[in-house]
C-alpha cells in the first residue's frame, strides 16, 4: 500500500517519500512522478491528495548503482544499473514488476533518453562510458550498439520534437556531438574547450545546453552554431530544458535549484535547504517542476508561479510611525512572464501593525499595463509594537509567497531630554570666513532613544564674534528621523579669538558649549 505524505503548506513545498531518490521522471501512463534510488529501486509519488508514494522494494535482483530514470509511455519506467560483474537495463511496470535486460559485461552509464531508430520506432538510448559507444534497447528488450566513438561519451539528451537526433557529450574530446539515427553516424564535434558533463536539448531541438565539471554551462544555438557561456553558482549535475526557453539544473553540492531564463545571460537559484542535495528534476503534465532531494528522502514541487519582493525591505521606524516606503512585489510565471490582474494579499501579524485601511491585511492587484504589468504595491504600514515586523505578500490564486523580513521597529521615544555631541566643534578659520563643517548633535530621550521633531537651538554666546545666515546669532533646527540636527553655515566675524556656541533642545536644562576659533 502506498504511504501518505502530509499535504503541502504552499505551492512550493517538500513531500517526504520512503526512499532517497537520485533521479525522477514524469510518467504519462499514471500521471505520477516516478523515482529511482542509487541502488536501482523504483517507485512513484502521487502528486495529488492524499499525496501517497510507493517504493517497489523487492528490486530487480541486480546489484549495483543507478544514476538515471526514463519513463516510456506504455512500457514502464527504465533505469540502468552498473555492477561489478555486469550491467543491465531494468524496467519497472506500474504493478511493481521488474524486468532485467543484461549486457555482456560491466560499463558505466550516466544518463538515458528516449529516441527513435531509423525505422521510426522508439528506443532507449544509453551512452556506455567505459565502452565508448551507445547502446539501444527496444521495448521488447532487443539490444543493439552504435559504432565506437574514440573520444568517449558521457551523457545524452534527445529533443521531444526531433527524436532521431541524439545530442551527446564527449569528455575526452571536450565537445558536444550529434548522432544521426537515420544514418547511424556521429556528426562533427562542437568544440567546447572544457570537459563537458550533462546535456539538455530544448523540446524543439533548436537549443542544446551543456554542463561542465566547472561552474559554467554552455548554450549552443543549433541553427547559428553559436556558443554562449553562462556562469553558474555551482556545477550542474543534471539539467532540464523546458519549452518556454528556461534551463533548470541541480547539483547535490549546491542545495539549490538553478535556472537560466530565456534571453538571460546569468543563472539564478532557488534554495532547497541545507543538506537537501537535489539530484534530479522533471516537469509534470501541468508544467510543475519536481525535484528529487536525495539528502532528505523527499520531492520538492517548484511552483509555476513566482512572487518576488522588489522593494520595501530593509526599513526602520518607530512604534506608531509609518514605514517610509510601501512594499512592492512582482508576479510572474515560471519563465519570468509578468502576470497582471492578480490578487495579492499583504499581511502582518495581527496586533503588530496596520495598513492604511486600518487592518493587518489588505488586498492589492497586480498592474495590467506597460511598466506596471505584474507589480503590486501595498499602502504604508504603521507598526504598533517594537521589534521585528515581518510582512508577507501572498498571491492568492497560486499561493506563491514573498516575504519582507528586514523590518525593524524601535520603541516610541519619550520627550527630548538632552543633546549629544557628534561633530563640528574645535574648528579654526580666518576672520570673515565661513567654518567648513556644520555643528551636529543628536537629540535623545531619558532612555537614550533618538527623538525626531525636537527643536534644537544653536546660540552664539559672544557678541559680534560670528553669525548664522541673515546675521543672526541664534537659530532653531528640528531634529530629523534619526534624531540628528545640523547647524546652518557659521561665518566668523572680523575679530580674532575663541567663542562658544550653546546647543540645547526644547525647554531642557542641559546644554552643550561648542568652542570655535578665529585666527
Amino acid at each position: 500500500m502506498p504511504s501518505a505524505a502530509p499535504p503541502p503548506l504552499t505551492d512550493s513545498d517538500t513531500f517526504p517519500i520512503d526512499a532517497s531518490a537520485v533521479d525522477v521522471a514524469w510518467h504519462n501512463d499514471d500521471q505520477n512522478v516516478w523515482f529511482v534510488t542509487a541502488q536501482g529501486l523504483m517507485g512513484y509519488f502521487e502528486p495529488r491528495s492524499p499525496w501517497g508514494n510507493t517504493v517497489f522494494s523487492q528490486g530487480s535482483g541486480v546489484t549495483g548503482t543507478a544514476n538515471s530514470l526514463v519513463s516510456w509511455t506504455g512500457h514502464g519506467a527504465w533505469t540502468f544499473i552498473t555492477g561489478e560483474q555486469g550491467s543491465a537495463f531494468v524496467k519497472c511496470m506500474n504493478d511493481g514488476q521488474y524486468q532485467v535486460y543484461p549486457l555482456n559485461g560491466a560499463t558505466d552509464c550516466r544518463s538515458l533518453a528516449l529516441g527513435m531508430n531509423k525505422q521510426g520506432r522508439p528506443q532507449l538510448v544509453a551512452p556506455l562510458i567505459s565502452w565508448n559507444q551507445l547502446a539501444f534497447i527496444e521495448a521488447g528488450g532487443a539490444v543493439s550498439y552504435s559504432m565506437m566513438y574514440p573520444d568517449g561519451l558521457y551523457a545524452v539528451s534527445i529533443a521531444s520534437q526531433q527524436r532521431g537526433r541524439y545530442w551527446l557529450t564527449s569528455p575526452k574530446g571536450k565537445a558536444l556531438v550529434a548522432y544521426d539515427a537515420s544514418t547511424g553516424t556521429f556528426g562533427s564535434p562542437v568544440l567546447l574547450g572544457v570537459e563537458p558533463r550533462d546535456v539538455a536539448a530544448a523540446p524543439a531541438g533548436d537549443v542544446v545546453w551543456v554542463a561542465t565539471k566547472d561552474k559554467v554551462i554552455f548554450k549552443y544555438t543549433v541553427d547559428g552554431g553559436t556558443l554562449t557561456r553562462v556562469e553558474t553558482p555551482f556545477a550542474a549535475n543534471r539539467m532540464l530544458a523546458t519549452a518556454d526557453g528556461t534551463l533548470w539544473f541541480v547539483s547535490t553540492a549546491g542545495d539549490a535549484v538553478g535556472y537560466v531564463l530565456p534571453d538571460k545571460g546569468r543563472a539564478a537559484t532557488i534554495p532547497t535547504g541545507q543538506g537537501s542535495r537535489p539530484s534530479g528534476l522533471t516537469m509534470s503534465a501541468d508544467s510543475r517542476l519536481w525535484i528529487a532531494l536525495s539528502g532528505r528522502k523527499a520531492l520538492q514541487r517548484v511552483s509555476r508561479y513566482r512572487l518576488a519582493a522588489v522593494s520595501g525591505d530593509d526599513q526602520t521606524t518607530t512604534v506608531g510611525q509609518r514605514f517610509p516606503k510601501p512594499f512592492e512585489v512582482k508576479a510572474t510565471l515560471l519563465d519570468g512572464t509578468p502576470v497582471g490582474g492578480q490578487k495579492i494579499e499583504f499581511s502582518v501579524e495581527e496586533g503588530a501593525g496596520v495598513f492604511e485601511n486600518g487592518e493587518h491585511t489588505e488586498i492589492k492587484h497586480t498592474g495590467s499595463q506597460s511598466e506596471q504589468l505584474g507589480f503590486a504595491t501595498s499602502s504604508l504600514l504603521t507598526p504598533l509594537k517594537e521589534g521585528p515586523c515581518p510582512v508577507t505578500a501572498r498571491w492568492t490564486e497560486s499561493d506563491a509567497v514573498a516575504s519582507f523580513t528586514h523590518l525593524t521597529v524601535n520603541p516610541k521615544p519619550g520627550q527630548a531630554d538632552r543633546v549629544r555631541y557628534v561633530s563640528g566643534a574645535g574648528q579654526t578659520v580666518p576672520p570673515g570666513k565661513s567654518f567648513d563643517n556644520p555643528m551636529k548633535v543628536i537629540v535623545e530621550d531619558a532612555k537614550g532613544n533618538t527623538v525626531e521633531g525636537a527643536q534644537v537651538t544653536f546660540r552664539i554666546l559672544e557678541e559680534n564674534m560670528a553669525s548664522f545666515p541673515g546675521g543672526t546669532d541664534i537659530v532653531h533646527v528640528p531634529s530629523g528621523p534619526d534624531g540628528s540636527a545640523d547647524s546652518p553655515v557659521l561665518t566668523a566675524g572680523d575679530k580674532q579669538g575663541d567663542f562658544s556656541v550653546q546647543v540645547s533642545v526644547d525647554d531642557t536644562w542641559v546644554s552643550l558649549l561648542l568652542r570655535q576659533n578665529i585666527t
